[in-house]
């Protein structure tokens, strides 16, 4: 289990539990005491659980929204590994690769294995901590501001690194997508990174899970006219089939 998905186990169990021992902890997740405590020294140091003699309480008012956030990376883990999944089908050997730093690519990293000479491009410093971790591919980060409830690096700085890549795939997640008004971010900073990451690719894949169609996000980043490959789980509205085969978008469902 990765680092970030024991985390959100934490994060669940104390939502249910309200306390619970680092013992307790220990032999839910399987792993040992020493793991545990460094887990939970991340979620302290975050604001997101109190330690107590010998346990940990969730922060009753935590300072910022990582609580919402680290528990979605957890949910609908399935999905989006069959999403990343189905994407390596369309990668090759010997590539340059864009990851945003969404939760969905936190699942690519188990898949690369599978690829020669790959040169990982995120601005996801969760990511880029997996893929090193698990593989042996040559990582690069953008300088810029650390976002700490997404753990993403953003800003101008952030732009203009990666403006300076040229990428043989890009692959993106989304928080919203709808026919008028296109793919959407809460985040402006996410948006503008995003819409540089696929103008500076060959290629940009959209993983999209089916409960973000006919939706809208505060910022539209401008970028449906970049895809070239829409992976999907479950049926799709036909308006959204017509205008991906209209625009030529091919569409994956998993």
């Amino acid at each position: 289990m990765y680092s970030i998905e024991r985390q959100n186990k934490i994060l669940e169990i104390l939502k249910e539990k309200k306390t619970v021992s680092i013992e307790k902890l220990s032999s839910i997740l399987y792993t040992s005491s020493s793991t545990v405590r460094r887990d939970l020294n991340k979620l302290e140091q975050r604001g997101l659980v109190v330690r107590t003699f010998g346990g940990v309480i969730l922060n009753a008012n935590p300072s910022n929204k990582e609580v919402p956030l680290l528990l979605r990376e957890s949910q609908n883990i399935i999905t989006k590994r069959s999403l990343c999944q189905r994407a390596t089908r369309l990668l090759k050997d010997n590539c340059t690769i864009y990851l945003d730093s969404s939760s969905t690519t936190l699942q690519i990293a188990q898949f690369l294995n599978d690829f020669e000479n790959l040169v990982i491009v995120t601005n996801g410093l969760s990511i880029a901590n997996e893929i090193i971790s698990t593989t042996k591919h040559e990582v690069y980060l953008p300088c810029g501001k650390i976002d700490s409830s997404t753990t993403s690096i953003l800003g101008p700085l952030a732009f203009e690194d990666i403006s300076s890549f040229h990428f043989t795939y890009t692959i993106i997640s989304c928080a919203a997508i709808d026919l008028n008004f296109g793919i959407s971010e809460t985040s402006l900073e996410q948006a503008e990174i995003k819409r540089i990451a696929c103008q500076n690719a060959d290629k940009v894949i959209l993983l999209i899970d089916s409960s973000k169609f006919n939706k809208k996000s505060n910022f539209r980043n401008n970028i449906l006219s970049h895809i070239d490959y829409v992976i999907s789980n479950g049926d799709i509205d036909p308006a959204y089939d017509n205008f991906f085969q209209k625009h030529d978008i091919k569409v994956f469902k998993v």
